[in-house]
Formats: structure tokens, C-alpha cells, sequence
């Protein structure tokens, strides 16, 4: 995985997009305000912490449908927040990888969502997954990007997230009839990497995962297909996203629920 770098005040280099564009994402080390990174951190375990005591001992299930509106397992002791912009006392338009999306994305790129991916000590490796289906059988170009920026050093112990290079080519429900939407989107058992080269002429995506220092930042389309990683540290792994589209596209797999923790319980 290639190291890249960029700033806010000049063009993007063309290694960027190329590299997004042919592998489907890309490192960014350059993002070391120590300050902010903490500030994240602070207000993502603030937050996190207030959302599970709200929640309390009510039953919580895997998946976005199953979840609350505050609050999704995504898998077994992996804990998406999401917190705003405001909340997080950040503007996505003074953030070192805007220039990026909006040159991949257009000028009128949009802030989807963003939040914490919490993975809990001895939480197993995800299944392999997209985080959108394609929209149409030809190959277009990106309509979401995720930008996942590390809150703390993530060794390989404590399960950064892998991605298969090139993958987001293969994940095409649309011209793969082999492939099933819903097994590529809500994680599932048979989605793997060799999966989706099965009965064709594509070799098998390699599969990348370094660790993480703090404030790297992975970008990746989000048709990537990836996992985190388990978790086989003693300490929790805190993961902020910030995740935008192009302008007009409407996902609804991300979060599906329409139930609030601060609700009545059942």
C-alpha cells in the first residue's frame, strides 16, 4: 500500500485519484494534528459512552435493520456511533482529504454521514462486505467515498481494517448474475475475495491490511469489498468515518432503523 500525501491548499496529486481509482483506496500519514485527533478521539468516547448507557441492557442486534437509530452492531462487538460534524466541532471543507472528494466526487460533493467504529477486545474479523451495490452494469466511477482516520496507533492486533485491492471492479451484482446484493452488502459467510473471480477470467483480489498510526486516514469506494479485523488486543479499537456522495445519490442500507435508544423501552 502506497503512502501518499496531500494538503488543502494544492491540487490533489494525480498519484491520488489513480490510485483510488485503479485499487480502490489509499493511505494518507500526512494528518498529524496530535490536537485534533484527540479532540476526535474525546468526543467519540463521550458519545459512545452516552449512546450504551442509554441503551442499557436492551437487546441490540447484527446489522443496521436491527439496531437504533443512534446506535448498530455491525458485527459482534463492533459498535457504530454516529456523530455529526457539529457534534465533532469539525467542517469537512477545512479537512485535509476535501480536495480529494470533491475532485473524485464533483464540486457538489455531500457529507453522508459520519461517526465511530468502535471494535471491542476479542471481536472476531468481520465477513467480507461492500458498503453500497453498484448502480449500473457498466463500471462507473465512485458515487460514495468513506474516509476511516485512526484515533489512536492501530497494530495488527487490534485489526485495522483490510480491503481487497481492485475489488470494487468485481463486486458488480449487475453484470455478475453469481453475485447476490444482499451478500455483498449485509456481510455474509460465502462473500469472500475469491468469490467474486469465481467462473471468470479475474484473478483473485489481493488482500491488504497494515497497521495504522494515528490520524492516518483509509479512504476507499464504497464498493470496495473489506472487513475489519479482529480485534486480539486487550484495548478497545476506535475508528472515526466520515463518509460522502455525489450529489443526489441516496443509499439506504447504511442506517436502517427507525427506532431511538432514548425511546421507552419495549
Amino acid at each position: 500500500m502506497k503512502d501518499t500525501n496531500s494538503t488543502t491548499d494544492s491540487p490533489v496529486p494525480h498519484e491520488q485519484v489513480d490510485q483510488l481509482t485503479s485499487d480502490g483506496f489509499l493511505l494518507l500519514k500526512h494528518f498529524d494534528d496530535s490536537q485534533l485527533v484527540a479532540s476526535v478521539l474525546a468526543v467519540s468516547e463521550r458519545r459512545a459512552q452516552a449512546i450504551r448507557d442509554a441503551l442499557g441492557g436492551r437487546d441490540i442486534g447484527i446489522g443496521s435493520a436491527a439496531g437504533f437509530e443512534e446506535i448498530v452492531q455491525r458485527s459482534p462487538g463492533r459498535w457504530d456511533v454516529p456523530i455529526s460534524m457539529a457534534e465533532f466541532g469539525l467542517n469537512d471543507c477545512d479537512l485535509p482529504w476535501w480536495s480529494l472528494i470533491t475532485t473524485v466526487l464533483g464540486e457538489d460533493a455531500e457529507h453522508s454521514f459520519s461517526g465511530v467504529v468502535s471494535s471491542e477486545p476479542s471481536s472476531p474479523a468481520q465477513f467480507w462486505h461492500t458498503d453500497s451495490p453498484h448502480l449500473a452494469a457498466e463500471h462507473l466511477g465512485p458515487h460514495a467515498i468513506n474516509v476511516m482516520m485512526a484515533l489512536h496507533d492501530v497494530p495488527m492486533e487490534m485489526g485495522p481494517t483490510e480491503c481487497a485491492r481492485g475489488s470494487h471492479f468485481l463486486t458488480n451484482h449487475l453484470s455478475n448474475p453469481a453475485l447476490k446484493i444482499d451478500e455483498l452488502v449485509y456481510q455474509h459467510l460465502s462473500t469472500t475475495p475469491a468469490l467474486l473471480a469465481k467462473d471468470t477470467d479475474h484473478h483473485e483480489p489481493e488482500r491488504s491490511a497494515k497497521s495504522l498510526a494515528a490520524g492516518t486516514c483509509l479512504i476507499f469506494d464504497d464498493r470496495l469489498l473489506h472487513r475489519g479485523l479482529a480485534n486480539r488486543s486487550k484495548l478497545t479499537r476506535h475508528m472515526a468515518y466520515f463518509s460522502y456522495r455525489q450529489k443526489g445519490y441516496v443509499g439506504n442500507t447504511h442506517f436502517e432503523a427507525q427506532r431511538s435508544v432514548f425511546d421507552a423501552a419495549d
